[in-house]
């Protein structure tokens, strides 16, 4: 015991039906060409869904060995994508501006290849609707480089070239900077259409003569080594919900050694996502799930016990490491700079251990495995404990704001809005410091009053561990003085005239807001979403309560503001008919700062699934206690109300990541975030976006 040492989808699930595939012409057989292989063994589980989000259609592929994620986008710049869990790597290709929308569509379904020299991949034969493509972009490499020039080509880095062998058939291969992983995309055009590369690696393909439209088949490959699925029925409980649509999407995002954040963008570990989802998906996930997850998080934690944000594997770290002067080897890169993490393990370690009957069981096994560095979970637990109280230690003693949990010095970002201007400048984040780091002091309390966290059966690491708990109790109360410092209030007046104002320029009726906001009293009080390096609030309003009512136990006065604003119409409240808002800006003065919090960002005005589903268990949650008073019960069964009757009208959604609106004829209209931006494209699965499993619709 060292702590306080000095202080639109479709799906089908085809269970061992690798035999009876029908092979689709041009595949050859194993150990015959470039784009051939047998199928995978038959016994396997194979499965196969699609996501249409816009003009993109997503398109995912698993079975065995191979995993795979196309996506087919549409429009005057087509793009053809492939990404592969195994090593975070893919394909992709960026044709050129047309002059009339063309349309990219999977013919048939994607098949596997798998071939003896270990490259292994899908076969995807593609119908373009125009006479002719040029493809300006073709990159092989991780994810991350291909998700930097989807951004800006110029970000691509010069040891990314392709070699060409013109065929037929036209084979692009390279080997990764490491030297020892491969890529091939095997291109074969389909009745008389043609393909060529010309020396400036422009990628050409055209119809056959007088034909308007083509077909090509891809063969995506690689050879990065393959993730281990784990099969739907050791995945989930019966009492799963009965989605298909979400079990899919977390059938091909989670694997014995880790669970991946969403696909194409983010296809790898990220600490943050896979410890909310862990958390809201824990009354249905199996311990498989669980503790691999768990695991990867632990195993991954810093010498100091800091969560690492995200991991840089696959060429993404031979890159760096050869850039920053080291041997170009593909041995993981653990990025730490993100802070709310590191608060969120304690919290879901001991709900998982002291809460659940399966935890509680199969606790002294799980903690007593080791890390890679011969640690036990038990010690690298603790470790994290240790960093949470010494971080806890300053505000504490001081109840000053300048001693709250900052972001790290020199990043803008360090919670779940990590874009640039995801907390408006502020410094100091609401959900870290009155969420968060209470939940986490008083879940390390738990877990070391529980002494689970002994090794042995030593009374004096058992009294340490009471004293310690004590402690760690006594700061989290302590913490709880952190919420006023985040509080806003406006004048009913002036929040008449600031939504007004707002509703104009996004061509909303103001008329349900002020009708709701005449009955709200004279001023309107809601938390800052951030607090100024100088402690000064930025006056965003925002989701984030949901971290509140899922870690905590606010005050009744506390929860009967948090559900009106769930409640509220925006631009008052957070409530569209689209869904919540994860930030509401309208009673910001400054327009700078409301358009960091536009439509069109990534932590703007917008909706999350996960952000949903995270309400509605923590309404779910608070209304099992039983102190309650019954006005403050009845408030939170009316936003409970309000709240699912949006997750509904959006549950074609959920599944993805985000989405936002727009009006037409007056009304609120889906628009699609990837429209604005590439930097902002929604994920078509993602991860936290599958909780619906567990997350249900109330009985009441």
């Amino acid at each position: 015991m060292t702590v306080l040492k000095g202080i639109a989808i479709t799906a089908l699930v085809v269970v061992g039906c690798g035999s009876g595939e029908k092979k689709p012409s041009g595949t050859r057989p194993a150990g015959g060409g470039h784009g051939g292989g047998a199928d995978s063994a038959s016994g396997d589980e194979t499965l196969r869904f699609e996501v249409v989000a816009g003009n993109i259609k997503n398109h995912f592929f698993r079975r065995g060995a191979v995993a795979a994620h196309l996506l087919a986008t549409s429009g005057e710049k087509p793009r053809l994508l492939t990404v592969f869990p195994g090593g975070n790597s893919g394909i992709g290709f960026w044709f050129e501006r047309l002059a009339a929308p063309a349309e990219l569509a999977l013919v048939g379904e994607l098949t596997a290849v798998e071939r003896p020299d270990g490259l292994r991949g899908v076969r995807a034969v593609i119908r373009c609707s125009a006479a002719q493509l040029r493809a300006s972009g073709l990159v092989m490499s991780s994810v991350r480089v291909l998700r930097d020039y989807n951004v800006n080509p110029n970000l691509l880095p010069p040891e990314v070239q392709n070699q060409v062998e013109a065929g037929p058939p036209l084979v692009v291969r390279r080997t990764t900077v490491d030297g020892d992983h491969h890529f091939e995309l095997v291109v074969e055009p389909q009745g008389g259409a043609t393909a060529s590369m010309d020396r400036g690696g422009v990628l050409l393909l055209a119809a056959a003569p007088g034909k308007s439209t083509f077909e090509v088949a891809f063969s995506f490959l690689h050879d990065d080594p393959p993730l281990t699925p784990i099969p739907l029925d050791e995945l989930l409980t019966a009492d799963a919900a009965p989605s298909e649509r979400d079990r899919r999407a977390l059938s091909f995002l989670v694997y014995r050694e880790k669970m991946l954040a969403g696909s194409w963008r983010f296809l790898t570990y990220f600490g943050r996502d896979t410890l909310l989802s862990v958390r809201l998906l824990m009354p249905v996930l199996k311990p498989a799930a669980i503790e691999g997850a768990l695991g990867a998080v632990i195993e991954r934690l810093s010498a100091g016990g800091e969560v690492a944000h995200e991991e840089d594997i696959g060429e993404f770290a031979a890159l760096r490491n050869k850039k920053e002067g080291r041997p170009p080897t593909t041995t993981a890169i653990y990025d730490y700079k993100m802070v709310d993490d590191d608060f969120m393990l304690a919290p879901v370690v001991a709900h998982y251990l002291l809460d659940t009957a399966d935890g509680k069981a199969r606790a002294a096994e799980f903690l007593a495995r080791r890390t890679p560095s011969g640690t036990t979970y038990a010690q690298a637990i603790e470790k994290n404990i240790e960093f949470v109280l010494m971080s806890a230690k300053p505000f504490t003693a001081t109840q000053k704001p300048r001693f709250l949990v900052a972001l790290k010095k020199g990043f803008p970002v360090g919670d779940w809005r990590d874009s640039n201007d995801g907390l408006g400048g502020g410094r100091y984040s609401y959900n870290v410091n009155v969420a968060l780091v209470p939940a986490a002091l008083g879940a390390s309390a738990r877990l070391l009053e529980s002494k689970l966290l002994c090794a042995t059966a030593d009374a004096t690491c058992g009294e340490l561990a009471d004293s310690q708990g004590k402690i760690a109790e006594m700061m989290a109360l302590a913490w709880r003085r952190a919420a006023p410092l985040f509080k806003v209030e406006v004048p009913a007046a002036r929040a008449r005239s600031l939504i007004t104002t707002y509703a104009k320029e996004q061509g909303i009726d103001p008329g349900p807001a002020l009708d709701a906001l005449a009955k709200a009293g004279p001023k309107l009080a809601y938390p800052a979403l951030s607090l100024d390096k100088n402690g000064r609030p930025i006056p965003v309003m925002h989701s984030d309560d949901g971290f509140l009512l899922l870690f905590d136990e606010p005050e009744p006065a506390e929860l009967e503001q948090i559900a009106a604003r769930i409640s509220a119409p925006f631009p008052l409240g957070l409530r569209t008919p689209l869904g919540i808002v994860v930030a509401n800006p309208a009673l910001v003065a400054d327009r700078r700062t409301r358009g960091m919090f536009g439509r069109d960002r990534y932590h703007g005005a917008v909706m999350w699934s996960w952000q949903q589903a995270m309400m509605a268990a923590g309404l779910a949650r608070q209304l099992e206690r039983n102190e309650l008073p019954k006005e403050t019960r009845a408030a939170l069964v009316q936003a409970e109300r309000d709240l699912w009757v949006v997750i509904r009208a959006s549950q074609q959604y959920s599944t993805g990541e985000t989405w936002s609106w727009k009006i037409e004829d007056g009304k609120f209209a889906v628009d699609h975030l990837g429209s604005h931006s590439p930097d902002d494209e929604s994920t078509a699965a993602q991860l936290w976006s599958t909780v619906y499993l567990a997350v249900k619709p109330p009985a009441r």
